[in-house]
């Protein structure tokens, strides 16, 4: 007990010493050298496809990133064909009508700020949705609804996807990633925990309306995406200190290039 109370003072003691210090000490950051982000998608479905290009800004500045203007950006394919996007919108690049095809390879190049940057990427064979339902599960006594998605995974094929949901037009914000490692050929329910859009919201409610977008990519995609997903934790928890995710762009730059199929459906929460 007297080894107790002493240990007390002498910590009261250093407690009272460090605020009778005056002296402001100056703790100088230091902020990451400003790279390139380019986000690029080309899907199978009819219709525009985008490149999106900025500059990532440091940490203590608030999450506005710079469009990148200004610069060229072109896709190919593995059977020679090409196509020259045009800047709609500061940083926004797109080409207004072009359908990717399965099994195709598909290279980015970007030329911005008098360098180079390619990025290439292979559509899988696409899969699809097969439907929508809602898993209730029960927590302390209290249910919970959450989305579930249904598909029927092939056999004999490694296989990687990509969920985005949105839950009344907004898009949620947690990452969903996974692959056939463990249910190869299986009909696969994949539940999607919803955490809203602030801490106060954990569950779909009865009239929201769900749509789940489905992606069918490729490993190096899967990768940035899972990485991604292991850091934000899709549910309660935490997760690991943030980093950037392996980019499949090469020359430093952050984001990437995905060719992927898209499925969708929707649906009512009751």
């Amino acid at each position: 007990m007297l080894k107790k109370i002493k240990y007390i003072s002498v910590l009261l003691a250093g407690v009272v010493g460090l605020t009778a210090c005056e002296k402001v000490i100056d703790v100088k950051l230091d902020n990451a050298v400003s790279q390139l982000v380019i986000e690029g998608n080309m899907t199978n479905q009819q219709g525009q496809q985008v490149v999106k290009i900025s500059k990532s800004v440091p940490y203590t500045d608030l999450n506005t990133y710079p469009p990148v203007g200004g610069a060229v950006v072109s896709v190919s394919d593995d059977q020679g064909h090409s196509w020259s996007f045009s800047e709609t919108a500061p940083g926004t690049y797109t080409f207004s009508s072009l359908k990717g095809e399965t099994g195709r390879s598909y290279t980015l190049k970007v030329t911005a700020n008098n360098q180079v940057y390619t990025a290439s990427s292979v559509m899988p064979v696409a899969v699809g949705i097969d439907s929508l339902d809602v898993k209730v599960f029960n927590f302390g006594g209290d249910d919970q609804k959450q989305a579930q998605v249904h598909y029927k995974d092939p056999a004999g094929v490694a296989n990687q996807y990509r969920f985005v949901m949105k839950v009344n037009g907004v898009q949620s914000k947690q990452v969903y990633a996974e692959n056939d490692r463990l249910t190869d050929g299986n009909n696969v329910p994949s539940v999607l925990f919803y955490t809203g859009n602030n801490k106060d919201q954990d569950q779909l409610r009865t009239g929201d309306v769900v749509e789940v977008e489905m992606q069918c990519i490729d490993k190096n995609i899967f990768l940035y995406w899972f990485t991604l997903s292991q850091q934000s934790q899709n549910g309660p928890g935490g997760g690991t200190t943030p980093g950037n995710p392996p980019s499949n762009i090469n020359n430093n730059a952050l984001g990437y290039f995905s060719a992927h199929t898209v499925s969708k459906k929707q649906m009512t929460v009751k």
